[in-house]
């Protein structure tokens, strides 16, 4: 398919327009631009995209550490496809709001990857939070550690209710891969157990919202943590414990992927544990590791794994 096709393919205009729309971009913007929306489409599957999606989509973005000029060039795509295919009144009110404080929040960051918390961080994290000796350092350190435990999105732990738990399992009712609400059970560790009842016992907490803003001097509150908050804790509990690179509210999940590939699980492994939908993000995320254990380290220089 040449530039022409490419950059026109689905319009509804006539073949002489089309020539004009493909010139009027230099083909490096128009790569870019497939290139952006192929990666959307994947992202929402069978789902229709509309403004809320799209936010939704670019708060994603933001998380696993894509810089704001990379997340503004997924608008525009979206923009230009939409003018030119006959729908000029595509409203991105939300859209524009989420880019707006992409661009404040990340206007330092380059192009790098979020960094990501491996099993033995979060220890060293939930250790720090825990040597605060107050309700609000067992209700990080739990957040984090179930986190951890079951790669949850950030979106994900501040849903989870009292009732989500069965045993050593934490049912998650519906997520971003699971819009119809089927639900999954997810394996919860026996240190991240104790540290739960500590932090239940600890808030009086006997239903309703697990996660929830505490006030100075440890005064519980009925609200549950919004998805901001819980991503400063995130952040700011990495940092006391001297982790100061790129971290996020994905750091745990990224981290979670990179340590099952240090123990061997394979790639199908990560995706299912991670609940993604394709095995190329977990791919992504353990590249370095998988690399390890790769063809030439095995086969050339005898590494095992």
């Amino acid at each position: 398919m040449d530039k022409l096709q490419k950059a026109t393919s689905g319009l509804p205009v006539q073949e002489n327009t089309k020539k004009i729309l493909a010139s009027a971009l230099s083909e490096n913007t128009l790569r870019g631009y497939r290139g952006c929306l192929a990666a959307l489409s994947s992202w929402l599957g069978d789902r229709s995209l509309d403004d809320v999606l799209l936010a939704e989509y670019l708060t994603h973005l933001h998380e696993v550490g894509r810089s704001p000029g990379t997340i503004a060039k997924v608008v525009s795509a979206v923009r230009w496809r939409a003018k030119y295919s006959g729908n000029s009144d595509l409203e991105l009110t939300l859209t524009n709001g989420v880019l707006a404080g992409i661009r404040r929040e990340g206007k330092d960051r380059g192009r790098g990857q979020v960094d990501g918390l491996t099993w033995a961080q979060v220890e060293r994290v939930c250790a720090f939070a825990e040597s605060d000796r107050t309700v609000a350092g067992l209700r990080d350190s739990a957040m984090i550690r179930l986190m951890s435990d079951c790669l949850l999105r950030v979106a994900e732990v501040v849903a989870v209710d009292i009732s989500d738990f069965e045993k050593q399992t934490l049912l998650i009712r519906k997520s971003k891969t699971d819009q119809t609400g089927i639900g999954e059970s997810l394996y919860v560790g026996e240190d991240t157990r104790k540290i739960l009842t500590r932090y239940r016992t600890g808030a009086s907490i006997t239903e309703g919202a697990l996660f929830r803003r505490i006030r100075r001097g440890d005064h519980i509150q009925r609200q549950r943590l919004t998805c901001q908050s819980a991503r400063q804790i995130i952040v700011k509990r990495a940092n006391a414990a001297g982790f100061d690179g790129f971290i996020s509210g994905h750091s745990l999940r990224v981290g979670s992927a990179v340590s099952l590939a240090q123990a061997g699980a394979s790639v199908v492994n990560m995706q299912e544990a991670g609940r993604w939908k394709s095995p190329q993000m977990p791919a992504h995320y353990a590249r370095a590791e998988l690399a390890e254990r790769g063809a030439i380290a095995r086969y050339k220089y005898g590494k095992s794994g």
